[in-house]
């Protein structure tokens, strides 16, 4: 199975967002991918159920939305799962969170710059990959 994750890492709770063109667009292209979307303020639960889907697939594509420093301690039980299990694992980092970054720097990861949106580049990383 392939999975996309996208997570989002805001300050406040009020700060996500639930609308995303990013997974709109690889929605409309119906592939063969598992897509979900979670964020740093989603419960317990839901984290659980990422780290499932984690076991379950072969290749994973994971872009990572930070805000600068924001806290994204929920996700360490999910950050932890995918360090300990890193085969098939690719990130896309945006943002300039400087631990997050330090975190992911094992894995292989594509960083793009906080000021640009990065569509095409998530397309012609996603089309490497699946």
């Amino acid at each position: 199975m392939n999975l996309f994750l996208y997570i989002q890492i805001t300050d406040l709770p009020e700060e996500v967002k639930f609308s995303n063109s990013i997974i709109s667009y690889l929605k409309e292209q119906k592939i063969d991918t598992t897509i979900y979307d979670f964020d740093n303020h989603s419960d317990s639960l839901i984290i659980g159920y990422v780290n499932k889907l984690l076991t379950e697939s072969e290749n994973i594509l994971i872009f990572i939305d930070s805000s600068h420093n924001s806290n994204f301690s929920k996700l360490l039980p999910f950050l932890t799962n995918v360090l300990d299990n890193p085969e098939g694992v690719k990130i896309i980092f945006k943002g300039n969170n400087t631990r997050l970054r330090k975190m992911i720097s094992i894995l292989p990861h594509l960083e793009i710059p906080e000021n640009t949106y990065g569509l095409e580049q998530i397309v012609q990383f996603f089309d490497k990959i699946f």
